[in-house]
């Protein structure tokens, strides 16, 4: 076979061979805004409250301590904390005993909840899709995988979060609302970590950002059963089975999903001819939340 021509005598490139390069190089660098520092402080505050880390009624870290973990000014954690006022996420209290308090979310009429519901629908069906797709895996791995310590944290989780839905009354309070979502973001993180793939606990996190809904605005209280798929995922993790965990976790996050349905608006009948949405019932402004 006869050797391709090297150094000299290789093919100078043409002018539509460079437009193509050019045309690929170009195409895969998008362009970069500049960040602010007090911008990436507001993001990470923001990423603990969604977490569940911070509920309404916390304080978090005075200043001087946000400022020294967060290795930046003061000037930055206070423009950082006035941005996070201004999106209505914590009150700045003044006094002795003041210091920046996580703000509880204002409740919505139903018509407003349904308004909220049908902005985030294109979002959450991106989500739940990711999440099915790393939380069952997460699940799976976490059968076989899992420390004692592990085991330790979702029992306590769980536990905890039964505990608060043991009667009408506590599952209709905002706070017990708050705490729950909190305990059950950290039953689905210690099921990621106890992935043993880091990439997959990051994937878990990111989700579980992104899906925040304010406690108050959307949801009045828990279902009786909120705790029952957490049941059965910790469950077939303890038992080491990865098929059952990663089914009960399937069901947990679809059947979260059809929970938040109810709260949307139902999209108009497609066209003939059109695609078919597969969504069905009449939308329930209030329905009760269920475990996430």
């Amino acid at each position: 076979m006869a050797r391709k021509p090297a150094g000299d005598d290789a093919p100078n490139p043409t002018d539509d061979d460079m437009t193509r390069a050019d045309g690929l190089v170009l195409g895969a660098i998008n362009s970069i805004r500049p960040v602010a520092t007090y911008e990436l402080v507001v993001e990470q505050v923001k990423r603990a409250i969604f977490l569940g880390r911070f509920v309404p009624g916390d304080k978090l870290p005075p200043e001087r301590d946000l400022a020294a973990q967060m290795l930046v000014s003061r000037t930055t954690i206070r423009e950082a904390m006035r941005v996070l006022e201004g999106e209505g996420l914590i009150q700045v209290k003044r006094g002795a005993t003041g210091g920046l308090v996580v703000k509880a979310q204002s409740g919505l009429r139903p018509h407003e909840i349904e308004s909220y519901m049908e902005a985030q629908r294109e979002m959450l069906d991106a989500i739940y899709e990711y999440r099915i797709a790393n939380e069952c895996m997460a699940a799976r791995l976490a059968a076989t995988r899992r420390s004692k310590d592990q085991l330790r944290r979702m029992a306590s989780a769980l536990k905890a979060m039964g505990q608060l839905c043991e009667t009408p009354e506590l599952r209709a309070t905002l706070a017990n609302i708050a705490r729950f979502r909190a305990l059950d973001s950290e039953f689905h993180l210690v099921v990621a970590e106890a992935s043993g793939n880091r990439l997959i606990q990051q994937a878990v996190e990111d989700a579980r950002t992104a899906m925040f809904l304010p406690i108050g605005k959307v949801f009045k209280r828990l279902e009786d059963s909120a705790n029952e798929h957490h049941e059965e995922i910790f469950a077939a993790i303890s038992d080491g089975d990865p098929d059952r965990a990663a089914e009960a976790m399937r069901r947990h996050i679809v059947t979260t999903r059809e929970s938040l349905e109810n709260l949307m608006p139902q999209k108009a009948p497609p066209k003939r001819g059109a695609a078919r949405s597969g969504r069905k019932g009449a939308a329930r402004a209030g329905t009760p939340a269920s475990a996430g």
